[in-house]
């Protein structure tokens, strides 16, 4: 993981996800993983290859694991509870 390139959680808005702060946030690599959450969505492995590309991290490990809840308690990232994908929710 480089420096800087991890987002400080405790520092993330609370609130709705709208396309006009997705495009904003810090840093690149959590535009990019809410981004390819958008549409159909990612399955298990591709999250854990997005993770691993941009920050190193394995799916598992306690960063991952942390950035997933803090973007699940805001209800922007969320996996799905009959299938196998992760999705980026907009609005409420």
């Amino acid at each position: 993981m480089t420096e800087g390139s991890f987002p400080n959680l405790e520092a993330l808005p609370r609130g709705p996800l709208t396309m006009a702060l997705m495009v904003q946030l810090e840093p690149p690599p959590l535009r990019r993983l809410l981004k390819k959450g958008l549409r159909r969505g990612l399955s298990t492995a591709e999250l854990r290859q997005c993770l691993d590309a941009d920050w190193g991290l394995a799916l598992e490990s306690e960063s991952a694991s942390s950035l997933l809840k803090a973007l699940q308690d805001r209800r922007w990232f969320i996996s799905s509870a009959d299938a196998d994908v992760w999705k980026t929710h907009l609005g409420s």
